[in-house]
């Protein structure tokens, strides 16, 4: 049998920022895919990485949003790329967007539809990184997704939930599809806020800000699963 294909976009130029050492990320990310026994390539965001998809299963769009202070521009071999990656998705090929890929692409409009939400500028934020907890969101326990992933140790009284603990950035007031479905939660001033959902075999996990968040052995599974949900066919 084939081994899977996943291709990591890992951010560079346009889509890079002074805040995520994605070179690391993405390097976690593709090792996660080759224990699975996948085939796994890191590509920087350029418009060639995307035009060249052929015989790939998965891409995990791992890329930001550039320089917050001067978006990118329109940009004709970008926008060939943006639909290059259009047609993969409708085609069948799985789409695993991290983290910062809620806000990279924002000179796609429909990047936001086809990953299932995303990062609104001046409305989404995060409080400063540390060890948190991110949940089930009620109903989802036996999803796909949570599948090896346990509640706390010695903290039954809190939540029976599938949690992840590491340390990580806690995505907040991000804009979701109508059609998405949240799969982990965090709570944040008593309120919960969505950090994941699903938008057909579209997942997009909110976590992942370094290489911290990967030393986390319920993280790397919960990336895992995600990479062989979104590759079912």
């Amino acid at each position: 049998m084939t081994a899977r294909r996943a291709v990591v976009v890992s951010g560079s130029g346009r889509y890079a920022d002074p805040w995520h050492p994605f070179g690391k990320t993405s390097a976690a990310l593709a090792e996660i895919a080759r224990e699975l026994g996948w085939e796994a390539e890191v590509r920087p965001s350029e418009p060639a990485s995307l035009l060249d998809l052929g015989g790939v299963d998965v891409v995990v769009v791992n890329s930001g949003g550039g320089d917050p202070d001067a978006p990118p521009a329109p940009d004709a071999a970008w926008a060939q790329a943006h639909a290059a990656l259009g047609r993969f998705v409708s085609a069948g090929g799985g789409l695993l967007g991290v983290h910062t890929a809620a806000n990279t692409f924002s000179d796609w409009p429909a990047w936001p539809s086809v990953l299932g939400g995303r990062w609104v500028r001046g409305e989404s934020w995060h409080p400063e990184r540390s060890l948190a907890t991110f949940e089930a969101v009620p109903g989802t326990a036996n999803h796909p997704l949570l599948a090896g992933i346990d509640p706390p140790v010695g903290l039954p009284a809190l939540t029976d939930t599938p949690c992840i603990t590491c340390f990580d950035e806690r995505y907040s007031r991000l804009t979701l599809a109508a059609a998405s479905e949240p799969v982990l939660r965090h709570e944040l001033g008593e309120a919960y806020e969505t950090c994941a959902w699903t938008l057909g075999r579209v997942v997009y996990d909110g976590l992942g800000h370094d290489a911290r968040s990967y030393e986390s052995a319920a993280r790397r599974r919960f990336v895992a699963n995600a990479l062989q949900f979104v590759a079912a066919r």
